[in-house]
C-alpha cells in the first residue's frame, strides 16, 4: 500500500488550461504577419508599370445589341503569376528560417500552396474569359474585374494565412482588403479608371497591404523579441 500527495498543479483542468495558454503563446511568437503583407504590397506596386503595355490580349464578339470586346496587357499576365509564385516562395523560406531559428514550427504551407494555386488558377481563368467575351457580359464589368483580379486572389490567400496562424486581426484585415478590392474594381470599371488612367485598382489595394504590414510590424515588434 502506498500513499501520495496531490498537488494543485496536477489538476487535469489546470494542466489543460496551461497547455492551451502555452499554445496561444507559441502561436503569437511564431507570427510574422508583417512580412507577407509587405512583400505582397511590393509585388502590387511593382505591377503598375506592366499595365501600360502597348499590346493587348483579347477578342470581340457581336451580340444582338452591341459589340463586346475584352483586352488585357500580356506583360501583366506574365508578371502577376511569376511575381506571386516567387513572392510565396520567399515568404515560405522566411517562415521556415524563422522556425528553425526559434525552434517553433509554423503552419505556412497551406498559405503558400493556396497562394500559388490561386495565382495560377486566376491566370487560366483570365485567359479563358478574355477569349470568351460573353462571360464578361453575363458577369458584368464590376464582377468580372473583381473575380479576375490578382489582388483579389491575394486577399483569398490572406484568409488562409489568417486561419493557419489563428490570427483574428489578420482575418479582419484580409476581409477588409477584399472589400476594398471589390469596391475599387467596380468603381474603376464604371468610371473608366480600369484602362490606362490612374491605376486605382493597384494603388489602393497595395496601400492597404503596406499600411497593414507596417501596423503588424509595429505591433509584433520582432526587433524587441530578438533583443
Amino acid at each position: 500500500m502506498t500513499s501520495g500527495t496531490a498537488f494543485p498543479g496536477d489538476d487535469p483542468r489546470q494542466l489543460l488550461s496551461g497547455a492551451r495558454e502555452l499554445t496561444r503563446q507559441v502561436r503569437r511568437t511564431q507570427r510574422v504577419t508583417w512580412f507577407p503583407l509587405l512583400v505582397l504590397a511590393a509585388v502590387t506596386f511593382a505591377a503598375i508599370p506592366f499595365r501600360y503595355s502597348p499590346h493587348r490580349l483579347g477578342t470581340c464578339v457581336a451580340t444582338g445589341l452591341a459589340r463586346v470586346c475584352t483586352a488585357y496587357p500580356p506583360a501583366l499576365l506574365v508578371y502577376w503569376p511569376t511575381a506571386l509564385v516567387l513572392a510565396y516562395v520567399v515568404i515560405a523560406a522566411f517562415y521556415i528560417r524563422r522556425s528553425q531559428a526559434r525552434g517553433v514550427g509554423t503552419r505556412v504551407r497551406p498559405y503558400v500552396v493556396a497562394g500559388i494555386i490561386l495565382a495560377l488558377a486566376m491566370t487560366g481563368s483570365l485567359l479563358w474569359t478574355l477569349y470568351h467575351p460573353l462571360a464578361f457580359t453575363l458577369a458584368g464589368p464590376g464582377l468580372f474585374s473583381t473575380l479576375h483580379s490578382y489582388p483579389f486572389a491575394i486577399g483569398l490567400a490572406l484568409v488562409v494565412l489568417a486561419w493557419a496562424e489563428r490570427n483574428g486581426a489578420l482575418l479582419a484585415l484580409a476581409l477588409g482588403y477584399s472589400a476594398v478590392v471589390l469596391v475599387t474594381a467596380t468603381v474603376g470599371s464604371v468610371s473608366g479608371h480600369g484602362g490606362l488612367g490612374f491605376p486605382v485598382q493597384l494603388v489602393i489595394p497595395g496601400s492597404v497591404l503596406l499600411l497593414g504590414g507596417i501596423g503588424f510590424l509595429l505591433a509584433q515588434r520582432p526587433w524587441r523579441r530578438a533583443a
